[in-house]
């Protein structure tokens, strides 16, 4: 299976109204084709690990919205998975 190029890629969208603060937006969502959510990893001075990873959840595409620079403007909708495993030494037992 080859690596799709953009000619080839078909891009599923669908149009959203993201109506917040009383002020309806309207976007697209943007099928996600491809993901890599890799573990963030943090080691306190307590002996802990403390691992965090980004989940994307919905990409959606401002319509008719672009930056100073061109580029479309785009608004995510993510949650953070967390995982955190203390040393033996601080595990309260029960």
């Amino acid at each position: 299976m080859g690596v799709a190029t953009p000619a080839r890629v078909k891009y599923l969208e669908r149009a959203v109204n993201d109506g917040v603060n009383g002020s309806p937006q309207n976007t697209t969502e943007i099928e996600m084709l491809e993901a890599k959510e890799a573990w963030s990893v943090y080691r306190p001075s307590d002996g802990t690990t403390l691992r965090i990873t980004p989940v994307m959840i919905a990409v959606f595409r401002a319509d008719g919205q672009h930056t100073a620079d061109g580029e479309p403007v785009y608004s995510m909708k993510s949650t953070l998975i967390t995982d955190v495993r203390a040393p033996a030494a601080a595990t309260k037992s029960s």
